[in-house]
């Protein structure tokens, strides 16, 4: 018996993970599926930094950029709502983060590379949960090429979110991917959807994204990359920051929110409403609105 369980268990090691599709998942023909569909025919483009190949998507012909910053288990399709609703007014950027990297200097470097590579030397960011953390770091680093910050259900630099995840993170090195997966998927389920208005959109979409150990481990590593946060600099000051919230965010507790609105007292706040972890996706059109709201108030965008 000793002998059978472990052959199961050195087997699960070894079980690949096969990436569900969204379309099978989610049969429903309405503006976000066919969006999407026509979303994911267009061409990405590639760039080498430090031997790491990162995956990137451009598109629109406006004279300022966004730039999109996914979360934690997300890929560059995460923000197609946004991408296709911006890009008639504006150049519009959104990467995959290499499975790779693993610390925030590293994932900035890359954003910049590819920014750098693109001949753009101002841009706004838009960075949700480990991007907005991300988004974060850009701003200390570099606060004079961005425009305009919008800073979504994600946390500020703590120790928080490490503390209450000890534990995990010493085991989930050890388990099989296949495990992780399913524990991933298992919280998705009775989490993170039903948080998200039960939406077959959102929990189909999260289901189809790619996932690996590697991934979910270093991507970990760089949500508690600490960093010391200067908020008080008058460069990060002047920045336009605005912080999108929701009240009952299963990922990012009421502690973290109040965190990250103390370092940036000066940031405009918008609290949704029973909105989850995920509005951008459940609730894209309330979430487009309040962009366009803050982008068009505080950058110069042209469309002549």
């Amino acid at each position: 018996i000793i002998m059978l369980l472990l052959i199961v268990l050195l087997t699960s090691y070894f079980i690949p993970l096969q990436k569900k599709d969204f379309f099978a998942l989610y049969q429903i023909e309405d503006d976000a599926s066919n969006h999407l569909k026509t979303f994911l025919q267009k061409p990405m483009k590639s760039i080498t930094v430090d031997g790491v190949l990162w995956k990137y998507y451009v598109g629109g012909e406006g004279k300022e950029t966004i730039l999109f910053c996914h979360g934690m288990g997300g890929s560059y399709e995460l923000w197609w709502q946004q991408l296709v609703f911006f890009e008639k007014d504006y150049r519009v950027i959104s990467y995959t983060l290499p499975e790779e990297i693993s610390s925030v200097e590293e994932a900035a470097k890359g954003i910049l590379a590819i920014l750098n590579s693109e001949n753009i030397t101002s841009f706004n960011l838009v960075g949700t949960s480990m991007g907005g953390y991300i988004g974060q770091y850009l701003l200390q680093e570099t606060p004079s090429r961005l425009n305009a910050l919008v800073l979504s259900n994600t946390f500020p630099p703590n120790t928080i979110i490490t503390k209450e995840n000890a534990t995990k993170s010493k085991v989930i090195p050890l388990l099989p991917e296949i495990v992780i997966y399913k524990l991933a998927n298992k919280q998705l389920k009775e989490v993170l959807v039903p948080a998200g208005e039960n939406s077959k959109l959102l929990g189909d979409f999260l289901a189809s994204l790619p996932f690996s150990k590697k991934q979910f481990i270093n991507r970990y590593a760089v949500v508690v990359d600490y960093f010391e946060p200067d908020p008080n600099d008058i460069k990060i000051e002047k920045v336009p920051k605005l912080i999108i919230e929701s009240d009952n965010d299963p990922l990012v507790n009421s502690e973290l929110r109040k965190l990250l609105k103390e370092n940036y007292p000066q940031a405009q706040v918008i609290t949704l409403v029973a909105k989850g972890h995920f509005p951008y996706i459940n609730d894209a059109d309330t979430y487009n609105t309040a962009l366009k709201f803050f982008f068009d108030a505080n950058t110069t965008k042209s469309t002549q």
